[in-house]
């Protein structure tokens, strides 16, 4: 695999971790304790891919990538079955089908990459010793100079362009205090024993 789709594999986990942890904080209690464990553990795989400069355990990251999807899809169809609008589920839906998408995209990858190594294992059986890299479901390519940074940028605008329109909906993101927006002061008017809301540059 080279340089970059592993760097695009750890975009999209970094990605999907963020949203199951944003989704996750005001989910239900089962589904939250599922959203989060998984959240944090695909920002780890996704750290760590990047860090280490190779997949790391490709086999356990295809599966665990779909599990978040398996879970939504099972509790949107149960409540749909029932007549729940899928927010009511503590589930939002923009957001999981972004974080969705990013878990689909990493386990097609991987099942590409081993699919592949399956295929060198058997085209050299017992001819002899194995060629550099074969066997192993990831083979480095180091990077190519502007290709790696042109891949580098459309990547980053990708996924970071899927990932802050999710996050801004979910119920987090719903309540985060838009950047540039001063904070609202109190202040006592005169002949008042309550607090009035006064915004700074508003002059009563």
């Amino acid at each position: 695999m080279t340089s970059i789709s592993r760097l695009w594999l750890a975009f999209a986990a970094m990605g999907a971790g963020t949203i199951h942890l944003a989704v996750g904080a005001t989910a239900p209690v089962l589904l939250a304790i599922i959203l989060v464990g998984f959240g944090a553990a695909e920002l780890a795989w996704g750290v760590a891919t990047l860090v280490r400069g190779r997949l790391v355990v490709p086999d356990l990251a295809l599966f665990g990538a779909l599990i978040p999807v398996f879970v939504w899809g099972t509790t949107a169809t149960l409540g749909s079955g029932f007549g729940i609008p899928a927010g009511a589920t503590g589930l939002p839906l923009f957001p999981m089908m972004v974080a969705s998408l990013f878990g689909l995209f990493i386990a097609a990858a991987l099942a590409v990459v081993r699919r592949r190594a399956g295929r060198s294992i058997r085209q050299t059986g017992s001819a002899g010793a194995p060629a550099p890299g074969v066997g192993r479901t990831d083979v480095a390519t180091a990077p190519q100079g502007w290709r790696f940074l042109v891949a580098l940028t459309i990547g980053g605008l990708l996924f970071s362009g899927l990932t802050t329109p999710a996050l801004a909906a979910t119920e987090v993101g719903a309540h985060a205090v838009p950047h540039g927006l001063p904070a609202s002061t109190s202040r006592t008017l005169p002949g008042s024993t309550s607090p009035a809301l006064v915004t700074p540059g508003h002059h009563r």
